[in-house]
């Protein structure tokens, strides 16, 4: 990931804080009498966006001094404080947007009716000094990775995990766990026709610091996570980046594998520009491949089935979705819970009703329940027919945080690069609404 990448993340924040901060302002001076808290939310706004604008100069200046000096990487902790400062910023200008939107008559009739409780308001009001604290204490910060600490929770488990001992440390990808020989390499060929590797890391490369957060950070995907044999159908238009969002949900299962030493995670990714991706037999035989490198017992399955596709003497065996099913399911038996994900299920053409129908079956007919299967797609109503019934469908269109995160980020560095030149500032603001309003989820 670009070091400089956390720093236009937050000066994305700093146009959204504004935003809000101008929408808040104009309700004040429209009705009178504003409670207190109100004019004091409006403060507060104020100052969080100054201390924003601030943290955006300090995470520009440690990402120069990263790109300068290899010697000390940017580290990939996830800004779980700025997550939650861009939920409740988006909370806000929702909001207040309403109100924006109505007529002058109209905003003199509803003038009690400001858009928040008392305790609501009151609650932001905690949220804003809360976030306050914490940018505070991130300025003071003097190199990339501690800042990025003190914006994730890392540094509330750090103190755990030093208290027991544990190795911190984070899986990049799935990692071997069996002794390879020439013969096991072999073996595992057979099942290799792609590898999904590339496709992950060119997705994680293409997220920004807070991208996905609201998937990954929410109640949805901590129950998937968490629940036997949970099923999720991520969709969304083209452009939508659910193959970003798969990269992130992935990393987040390599993570868990840290503290659930039995767990398995095995993905793949469906694209038009590989034939060989859209195929079901291969989809499946590189889940098989994937779970085989992680225990023993999984690959001693995998080669049995190996054998019985090359008995002696005779002239080698095809691959059969039925007979890939079968074998996964023996596979995952082996683990305690296996994190199952695939993206891409609408570009396999001809072959999507196969694909979705194996995929489906691999997930309803485990005889343990301890598969969690994450797919993720287009709404096209050929997939949607065929797992709906039994997948929790969240749909990314209705989801623009990040859509909001990075329009705002990108028309702050055309304007900061003076390849956006504004007479009127108050534009930027209508520029990214209208954006965003236009994108719907892309």
């Amino acid at each position: 990931m670009d070091p400089l990448s956390l720093a236009a993340s937050i000066a994305g924040l700093v146009s959204l804080g504004d935003i809000v901060f101008k929408y808040a302002l104009r309700y004040c001076k429209s009705v009178k009498d504003a409670p207190k808290e109100v004019n004091d939310l409006l403060n507060e706004i104020k100052d969080l966006t100054l201390l924003l604008h601030n943290l955006s100069m300090v995470a520009y200046g440690h990402g120069l001094q990263t790109q300068t000096n290899p010697q000390n990487p940017a580290t990939a902790h996830k800004p779980h404080h700025l997550h939650e400062c861009q939920q409740l910023l988006n909370q806000l200008e929702d909001g207040l947007s309403k109100f924006e939107q109505k007529s002058g008559l109209d905003k003199v009739q509803s003038r009690l009716k400001w858009p928040f409780t008392t305790s609501v308001t009151k609650e932001m009001l905690q949220a804003i000094g809360r976030h306050k604290q914490t940018i505070n204490i991130a300025l003071g910060a003097d190199s990339l990775t501690k800042l990025q600490i003190c914006l994730s929770r890392q540094d509330e488990t750090l103190k755990e995990i030093q208290e027991l001992k544990v190795e911190v440390r984070k899986i990049q990808d799935i990692e071997t766990k069996i002794t390879l020989n020439q013969k096991r390499r072999e073996v595992l060929s057979t099942f290799s026709k792609t590898n999904p590797r590339l496709e992950f890391d060119n997705n994680k490369e293409l997220r920004y610091p807070m991208t996905a957060l609201w998937l990954t950070e929410g109640r949805e995907f901590a129950e998937w996570l968490s629940t036997d044999e949970a099923r999720i159908w991520c969709s969304g238009i083209p452009g939508a980046g659910k193959s970003v969002i798969a990269a992130a949900i992935i990393d987040v299962c390599l993570q868990r594998l840290l503290t659930s030493p039995n767990t398995a995670v095995c993905y793949f990714f469906c694209t038009y520009r590989n034939p060989e991706t859209v195929l079901p037999c291969n989809i499946l035989s590189a889940l098989c491949y994937q779970l085989a490198l992680q225990h023993e017992s999984a690959y001693e399955i995998l080669e049995a089935y190996h054998e019985e596709l090359h008995p002696p003497n005779q002239l080698p065996g095809q691959l059969k979705v039925r007979r890939l099913i079968k074998v996964l399911h023996e596979m995952c038996e082996i683990f305690d819970r296996v994190y199952l994900i695939v993206d891409g299920l609408d570009e396999c053409g001809d072959n999507t009703r196969e694909a979705v129908d194996s995929l489906s079956k691999v997930s309803l007919e485990a005889a343990k329940k301890n598969i969690n299967m994450a797919l993720l797609s287009r709404d096209e109503l050929l997939i949607r027919e065929k797992i709906k019934q039994n997948f929790h469908w969240i749909e990314i269109e209705a989801h623009t945080e990040d859509v909001q995160l990075y329009v705002a980020t990108e028309v702050d560095r055309l304007i900061h690069e003076k390849e956006l030149r504004l007479k009127d500032f108050s534009l930027k603001d209508e520029i990214i609404t209208e954006l965003v309003k236009g994108a719907k989820g892309m």
